[in-house]
């Protein structure tokens, strides 16, 4: 039986360049000790060298770690927030940016009863795609179950109040073409059905990307687009992400909300 694959968040092509620059600069170096250059151009090509050898045995780490075979913390992320969403599992799931389709087999699996819709831009970025999807699903059994579709976490294909849930996780900063990160919140929420349940997971804690997100969670209370919401602070730390892990540019200041439309 085909195994799925969810491939992984550091893509496996940035370890592919950034092994080639490590041996791109191990040749420089040695071309300069052969042939006698200046000390200069031998302590850059060192210096060069140990930063991108540096850069990709951490990256690797960071592959390796996150993988679903090996160290599981992609996983253990998507079951973090299944394990938040407040729902019966009967109905319509939205899964926005649904990427390899992880998240939205997970709750597949996970509500029975449920209908499981992803959608995703699948960007060149990635080493995701439709065709991944759905072989993960079929791969997972749940293929009958859930369905997946090129989309814009901008503008959402679907009439409002269309699902009974939705989720995300580790989208919304993806989204270069739209420093609203507030807009694309409820944009997601806009296809929720009032008194539906919602689970989002982003980088929520980064100042950079979200100023203060705990005036974002009081005003969509307050604006009356949610009814009920809880906003965990550095959920990396209620995962237990290694230390290494979560740093500042990395996967530091995570942040979910969830509650009731």
């Amino acid at each position: 039986m085909e195994k799925p694959n969810y491939g992984n968040w550091v893509p496996t092509k940035l370890l592919i360049l950034l092994a080639c620059g490590s041996a791109a600069m191990l040749a420089l170096l040695i071309l300069t000790l052969c042939f006698h250059l200046s000390w200069i151009w031998v302590i850059l090509s060192a210096l060069v060298l140990v930063i991108t050898l540096g850069m990709f045995t951490y990256m690797f780490s960071f592959h390796k770690k996150l993988s679903f075979e090996k160290g599981g913390l992609m996983g253990k992320v998507h079951a973090f927030v299944a394990d938040h969403l407040p729902w019966d599992g009967k109905g319509k799931l939205l899964d926005v940016g649904c990427g390899a389709g992880a998240l939205t087999t997970r709750a597949a699996k996970r509500f029975p009863e449920a209908q499981c819709h992803g959608i995703d831009y699948w960007g060149a970025g990635w080493d995701y795609s439709l065709q991944m999807c759905e072989r993960n699903a079929k791969a997972e059994g749940v293929a009958d179950r859930c369905h997946f579709q090129k989309g814009d976490a901008n503008h959402l294909d679907f009439p409002d109040e269309t699902f009974d849930a939705v989720v995300s996780n580790f989208v919304y900063h993806e989204v270069r073409n739209n420093p609203d990160k507030e807009a694309l919140i409820c944009e997601t929420l806009r296809v929720l059905k009032k008194g539906g349940s919602f689970a989002l997971q982003d980088l929520f804690g980064q100042k950079s990307i979200y100023r203060d997100f705990d005036v974002t969670v009081a005003r969509l209370k307050a604006d009356g687009i949610v009814s009920e919401i809880h906003y965990v602070k550095n959920s990396e730390k209620e995962i237990g992400l290694p230390e290494w892990m979560a740093i500042p540019g990395m996967l530091a200041d995570i942040g979910l909300i969830y509650g009731k439309k």
